[in-house]
């Protein structure tokens, strides 16, 4: 290569840059070491802050969570032992209501007693629960409360009132836990 074709090629080099538009940066552009690099120093109390809070809240659902956790294990563990509980109750009351002869008067009565004891402490650990028995026998029907099984005809003071008790029903922590099962009375017109 010549001398003059080298110079030729730099003032082509020259003439391009001229027609770059003003906007266009060189390729090799340095910053300026006058102006330092800002850095954004982290806000360490807003930080604190947010992370309290952020952990309030993390505690407060998690209370929140294992309160639902055992008041659901409790109405598992209730509705499970409502069944035996009714049963014992109604053989309970039978027997009260039964004569009995002279011949098994002592099996009968320690039997008796015995059931009375095994009510006694299951009434006992619902009422630490919260747990109660519906009285809904004579007492006008309430749909919030109680499900009806069948209507019959009544007097007119009995229209709408509950006549009989199917499946007795309970209330945990003043909700229904079990309704009752009832039967109406209706009145007929006419």
């Amino acid at each position: 290569m010549s001398k003059k074709h080298k110079h030729d090629k730099s003032a082509e080099q020259e003439m391009d840059e001229r027609d770059l538009p003003e906007t266009a940066a060189p390729e090799t552009e340095v910053k300026p070491q006058d102006e330092p690099a800002k850095e954004e120093k982290p806000d360490y109390y807003a930080q604190l802050v947010r992370l309290s809070a952020d952990f309030d809240n993390f505690r407060k659902r998690t209370e929140r969570e294992k309160a639902s956790f055992l008041a659901y294990g409790k109405k598992q563990l209730a509705e499970k032992l409502l069944p035996s509980y009714e049963v014992l109750l109604r053989q309970a009351e039978k027997m009260e209501k039964e004569k009995i002869s002279d011949e098994c008067a002592a099996e009968l009565k320690g039997l008796k007693d015995g059931i009375k004891m095994v009510l006694a402490e299951m009434e006992k650990a619902f009422r630490s629960e919260g747990i109660e028995r519906m009285d809904v026998l004579d007492k006008p029907y309430d749909p919030q409360t109680q499900e009806v099984v069948a209507m019959i005809p009544s007097s007119e003071e009995q229209d709408g009132f509950v006549l009989q008790e199917v499946q007795m029903g309970f209330l945990m922590d003043g909700k229904v836990l079990r309704p009752a099962r009832v039967i109406v009375g209706q009145h007929a017109e006419g």
